[in-house]
């Protein structure tokens, strides 16, 4: 092989290396990537450190040889991914080009780091390591080597790993290194370098962390490693590896125990292991010595025949055949024919080896992370005894093989006692694993784990009596314990908020606490138990329980069933069931304390030790019993209804005990007057030390002020709305009750989130169905002693918006969202699950109160008036002010000129604007009524509606304006709804009456849009239990008869009536008249010249007057 040439000939590059890759050596070279270049010219060797482009170093050795005709060889390695020539083995090779002949690399270009020759590069690299940081000094790099055979050839395998060197010179446990990187840290010696370079360059197969030695550099790798005392064999406990120098021994070929031919090193020493590699090296494991072999034949043919794999004996005559037509008489080193000797049949012994597997530890577990209670899956392990040989059955050979002396001994099988030994397990139960190991011989398992118990118990023995040898190892699990009385016991925590369970039960005549064997069993089948499941099981079936100390506990499913029950619906993974809670205990908030009245109904043979108060109040939250009867409050100037002061003693209980609660009466029922009701109880009993906030949609707010000022009088309300809220803030203390809208709330938040409040209420609570509107989020964020939710549809469209109520109340009743969806939304939506649906239902009913109109119908007069008010928005409301100004003034003007007797139809037309505005402002044919795009009475009948439609209502919606109705048509179809499929219409313009009526009054659908001049009289609508008059009939007389409509004779069920008002306006004011001035109404539909007759001046500035601003 010639020296290394210092400068190259760039044909010969060329030649060798893909001009990609050469054209990027070259940059690589003007990039000064190149850290150093070494020469060996004595072997044709070139070295060198690349930087690759993501910062990475590459170690290159380029080997220089001689072509047959002369011309230079060029084979590169690199520890890069191309591996082969690549671009940093071009810079490398490009460097050497760039330096004058005999001389240094020369330095870098100005502002560039110059390429150093190997031994500065190396003396460098010592000085890094000597400046190091005492931390990384405390590591050192050891390199562990090990045997491994892969398809019968043994492989020289080496791992790095890192250690911490301890105070008393030992290593500590060693971690993974990456063997084929590169690494700057302190505790990385340049020897390391040299050897992580040489692996990553010869390579023949690994991981990152381990590499096979192959023939390239296995023998320079052993070299080096040797040399740093830090190389090891299978641990680092053992002897360190030291270069013991050349060793004569032979390569030859033997045969093995497992009747195999391999090559074994024979040697004057003893113990001494053969390390395939070339040249081969020999290890001796006691000592620690190694070296390399001298075995009389060349490196090369000594390393192939060290490497050679496994040789069956009836493989030898072929493999001796081929060798010949192959080699053409050359000598080659080749297992020789065996002496053969055959015996007879021998009876077998069936062996019995009974194992207990993990299935949580399994590699399928441990791959996508699952942590698991240990999952015992006992197996029993079959082979057969040949005279010490063990037989797997599966195994078809006709006959077994032994090594005796030297001598290849074949020995007949006996298939029928096989068989036999087989048919007798398959007929006490047993059938073959689905999942085995890899040992030998063939797995059995049992798909009833009661079926262990009675062949541990009557079996077991019948097979020993029979000849069989049983073996059972300190890993089978299955063993049998007796247990007492069961004994649950409660404390109460500090405060009372939450509770410590504990479930204890005698074992031996000593407590074992049951809770966390129960848990880990729900653990275990999280998947397959379920209460569904568990409801199915037989009675009789037994569930197994694992003891601290490996014993089980089978438990008839009949006496764990209502335990089960309840810690499923509780189980929690994550939580502190799922981690056994604290010392074996339990720790559950208050909120589930039904769930323990039910368990102990359903257990009556459990002993209960403590917890009797908690255990009382959890009867009357599961059964709604019991509960005290509340008094209602001296400031409500209201009669409560019997079902109102049943949900007025279920507030002051839920605030009793420092729960949350939703109330869902249907819409009409009065739950604003509920609330009211225990507002003023709280006040009165001096509680409500601090104001209460209620968020409601903003077309409610003036309702909940009209309300008050009604029915509690007493309370102090503060409305946190309009552009001049803010100067309000600090009022907030003052007042008893505070009212803003969701709109509002995430921009007052600040403001609002620095008061502490007694009670929180969300009227329209299904405003936060998506808990992550900005609405909930804020909602979650106010701080208040008790919670409260109105709505007559806590759920619309699926069981999460469920979900986002009971989490804003009691976020610990149903968990956080990804566990209820687990547990519930997921099961009964998908999979129809009635028993968690059941569950569910159960867990909830005792914080959420509904009653429909059906089931207080006996409560309720036939007809009830409900007057929902509703202020003017910001553009509505100016539009309004200045039509007002302007046809007042007309108004005062006619007035003056003809006098009021005979000004009735200028009166009449500007009123009628005035309540065009107030339905909607497009019903005004004005320019600037046309630039307003909201209507305040519009969005207030788009929050009802939904509402009464999802309550099952059956809607009357009743306008004198035909143009509102096509308003109102229009923003149904904007939500989805279709008319001939979700509503019905009359107008004058209606060709077939009965067509709506008779579709209506069928139940065919639930919205019937009327005017006043088409269905105001005449029609039989009794299908209807709901009208909405949305805009006032001066005639009280005609407003009764559309009422009548659903109110008359044949309806069976109560009549709700809505009529919808702007507040301050006209509609107001003609209301109060209305009550006062019954003539006056009258008049004013009958002419102008009556309404004359009755109308005041002051009753003309009534009703022209202007808008409060408040």
């Amino acid at each position: 092989m010639p020296s290394a040439p210092l400068l190259l000939d760039p044909d010969t590059l060329k030649h060798a290396i893909p001009p990609t890759y050469l054209e990027r050596g070259r940059r690589y070279l003007r990039e000064r990537r190149v850290l150093s270049v070494d020469q060996d010219t004595a072997r044709g060797r070139v070295t060198g450190r690349v930087r690759g482009s993501a910062g990475q170093i590459y170690q290159c050795i380029v080997q220089l040889g001689e072509h047959a005709d002369g011309s230079v060889m060029v084979v590169g390695q690199c520890s890069c991914p191309v591996g082969y020539n690549c671009k940093h083995v071009a810079a490398v090779l490009l460097s050497l080009g760039a330096r004058p002949a005999g001389g240094a690399a020369p330095g870098a270009a100005s502002g560039g780091a110059p390429v150093l020759p190997h031994p500065l590069s190396t003396w460098l690299d010592q000085v890094e390591r000597a400046t190091a940081s005492p931390s990384e000094e405390a590591h050192r790099l050891v390199y562990i080597l090990d045997l491994e055979e892969v398809y019968g050839t043994t492989r020289t395998t080496v791992r790095a790993a890192k250690v911490r060197l301890l105070l008393t010179g030992d290593y500590g446990k060693p971690q993974d290194f990456n063997i084929l990187g590169q690494s700057r840290a302190g505790f990385v010696a340049p020897e390391d370098q040299r050897i992580m370079a040489l692996v990553a360059v010869g390579r023949g197969g690994g991981t990152g962390t381990s590499a096979r030695l192959d023939d390239l550099t296995g023998a320079d790798v052993m070299q080096a490693i040797a040399r740093t005392g830090r190389g090891y064999f299978r641990t680092t406990d053992g002897p360190a590896l030291r270069d013991a120098g050349p060793l004569d021994g032979r390569l030859v070929w033997r045969l093995g125990e497992d009747a195999q031919f391999r090559v074994v090193l024979e040697s004057d020493r003893q113990g001494l292991l053969l390390l395939p590699m070339t040249p081969p090296w020999y290890l001796d494991p006691q000592s620690g010595d190694c070296g390399p072999l001298r075995t009389g034949l060349a490196d090369r043919e000594a390393g192939a025949l060290a490497a050679a794999p496994a040789v069956a004996p009836e493989t030898a005559d072929a493999l001796a055949e081929v060798a010949r037509d192959r080699f053409k008489g050359r000598s080659v080193h080749l297992p020789p024919r065996p002496e053969r000797r055959r015996r007879g049949a021998e009876r077998p012994v069936p062996r019995l080896r009974l194992r207990s597997v993990d299935l949580a530890a399994s590699s399928v577990g441990r791959y996508w992370g699952i942590q698991r209670p240990p999952e015992w899956a006992h197996h029993a392990v079959l082979d057969f005894d040949y005279g010490g040989t063990s037989v797997d059955p599966r195994d078809r050979a006709p006959a077994l093989r032994r090594v005796e002396q030297g001598v290849l001994v074949e020995i007949e099988r006996d298939p029928e006692a096989e068989r036999a030994a087989l048919g007798l397990l398959e007929r006490l139960g047993f059938r073959r694993a689905t999942e085995a190991s890899d040992a030998d011989g063939l797995w059995l398992e049992r798909v009833d784990p009661e079926t262990w118990l009675d062949f541990m118990q009557d079996a077991l023995a019948d097979l020993v009596a029979q000849g069989w040898r049983i073996e059972i190892g300190e890993g089978f699990h299955f063993r049998i314990a007796e247990i007492g009385d069961w004994e649950m016991d409660i404390a109460e925590g500090e405060g009372g908020n939450w509770l410590d369970l504990g479930l204890g039960v005698e074992v031996d005549g000593q407590r074992v606490d049951l809770l966390p064997l129960l848990v880990e069993l729900i653990g275990r089948y999280q998947v397959d138990l379920s209460t569904r499941t568990l409801a199915a099981m037989d009675a009789q079936t037994r569930l197994q329980l694992r003891l601290p100390d490996g014993r089980l506990i089978l438990m008839p499913v009949e006496r764990l069933r209502p335990i089960l029950s309840t810690l499923i619906e509780l189980y929690d993974p994550e939580g502190p069931l799922g981690s056994h809670g604290s010392k074996g205990r339990l720790r559950l908030s208050r909120v589930h304390a039904a769930q323990l009245a039910e368990l102990e109904a359903a257990a009556p043979a459990l002993r209960w030790r403590g917890g009797d108060a908690v255990r009382e109040w959890g009867r009357r939250l599961r059964d709604f019993q019991g509960l005290e009867t509340i008094a209602p409050p001296e400031g409500l100037t209201v009669e409560l209804r019997p079902y109102q002061r049943q949900g007025l003693d279920w507030l002051q209980f839920l605030r009793e005990y420092g729960l949350g609660g939703v109330l869902a009466d249907d819409m009409g029922l009065g739950k604003t007057v509920q609330t009211l009701a225990h507002l003023l109880v709280e006040k009165e009993s001096g509680r409500a030390d601090r104001p209460s906030l209620v968020i409601a949609p903003t077309s409610l707010l003036f309702n909940w002020r009209r309300e008050a000022e009604r029915f509690a009088p007493a309370l102090r309300v503060l409305s946190l709305h309009g552009s001049t809220r803010h100067t309000r803030f600090a009022s907030i203390p003052d007042h008893d009750l505070v009212l803003t809208s969701y709109p509002l709330l995430p921009r007052d938040l600040d403001a609002l989130a620095e008061q502490d409040f007694h009670l929180l209420i969300l009227d329209e609570a299904q405003n936060i169905k998506n808990p992550r509107s900005k609405a909930a989020q804020a909602a979650r964020g106010l701080n208040a002693r008790h919670r409260l939710c109105l709505t007559g549809t806590p759920m619309e469209n699926h069981l999460g918006e469920l979900w986002s109520l009971l989490d804003f109340l009691m976020p610990e009743l149903l968990g956080d969202e990804r566990r209820f969806r687990r547990l519930f939304r997921v099961p009964i939506e998908r999979h129809g699950d009635d028993v968690r649906q059941d569950e569910l239902r159960r867990r909830v009913a005792p914080f959420l109160l509904r009653r429909t109109k059906e089931t207080v119908a006996a409560e309720l007069p036939p007809k009830s008036e409900i007057i929902r008010e509703v202020p003017l928005a910001d553009d509505q409301r100016d539009l309004y002010e200045t039509l007002r100004l302007a046809l007042h003034e007309k108004v005062r003007e006619e007035v003056a000129r003809k006098g009021l007797a005979r000004s009735g139809i200028i009166i009449l037309d500007a009123l009628l604007k005035l309540r065009q505005v107030c339905c909607d402002p497009r019903l005004v044919s004005l320019e600037s009524a046309r630039r307003v795009k909201g209507s305040a009475k519009l969005d207030l009948l788009m929050t009802l509606l939904p509402e009464l439609l999802e309550e099952g209502r059956r809607v009357l919606l009743f306008s004198q304006f035909t143009s509102m109705l096509a308003l109102i048509e229009e923003e149904l179809m904007k939500r989805g709804l279709r008319e001939d499929q979700d509503f019905v219409k009359l107008t004058g313009r209606t060709r077939n009456r009965d067509r709506p009526v008779d579709r209506f009054q069928a139940e065919e659908v639930p919205l019937f849009l009327i005017s006043l001049k088409a269905g105001g009289t005449g029609l039989n609508l009794t299908a209807a239990d709901t009208v909405i008059h949305y805009d006032p009939w001066w005639n009280p007389a005609a407003e009764r008869q559309a009422t009548d409509r659903a109110h008359r004779i044949g309806q069976d069920k109560p009549v709700f009536v809505y009529k919808l008002l702007t507040e301050g306006t006209v509609e107001q004011r003609v209301a109060d008249l209305q009550a006062r001035k019954q003539a006056l109404a009258d008049a004013m539909l009958a002419g102008g010249g009556a309404a004359s007759g009755v109308l005041s001046p002051a009753d003309l500035d009534l009703l022209f007057a202007p808008l409060s601003d408040d």
